[in-house]
C-alpha cells in the first residue's frame, strides 16, 4: 500500500478528496433541496386551501351583509307602520273624545237635574227627554 502512496502523486491524491467532498456536500445538498422542495409544496397546498376558504367567508360575509340589510329595511318598514298605527290611533281617540263630549254633557245634565219621586223614574224621564221621546 504504501507503494501506491508513493506512485500517486499528491495532487492526484488532492483531486480524489476533492471528488469524495464534491459528492458527499452535493448528496447532501441534493437531499437539502428536495426536503425543501416538499415544503414547499406542503405550504402551497396550505396556502391554497387557505385561500378557498377564505373565498368562502367573503362570499359568506356578502350574503350576510345582503340580509342584515334586508333585515333593517324590513324593522325600518315595521317602525314606520308602527308610527303611523299609533298616529291613526290618536286621531282616533282625539274624535272619539269629540264625539263622546256631547254625551258626558248629556250624563251630566241628567245627575244634575232631579225630578221629584224616585231616582230611577228620574233618569228615565230625563233620558226620554234627551232623546225626545
Amino acid at each position: 500500500m504504501s507503494a501506491l502512496l508513493k506512485f500517486m502523486p499528491a495532487w492526484v491524491w488532492a483531486a480524489l478528496a476533492g471528488l469524495l467532498l464534491a459528492a458527499v456536500v452535493g448528496g447532501a445538498q441534493e437531499i437539502r433541496v428536495s426536503l425543501l422542495h416538499e415544503q414547499l409544496q406542503a405550504e402551497q397546498s396550505g396556502r391554497l386551501e387557505e385561500a378557498g376558504k377564505l373565498g368562502a367567508c367573503r362570499e359568506t360575509r356578502s350574503t350576510l351583509l345582503v340580509q342584515v340589510s334586508e333585515q333593517n329595511q324590513a324593522l325600518a318598514d315595521l317602525r314606520q307602520a308602527e308610527s303611523d298605527r299609533a298616529a291613526l290611533a290618536r286621531q282616533a281617540q282625539q274624535d272619539g273624545k269629540a264625539q263622546a263630549e256631547l254625551d258626558y254633557q248629556a250624563a251630566n245634565r241628567l245627575q244634575q237635574e232631579r225630578i221629584g219621586g224616585d231616582a230611577c223614574q228620574a233618569a228615565v224621564e230625563v233620558i226620554d227627554k234627551e232623546l225626545g221621546l
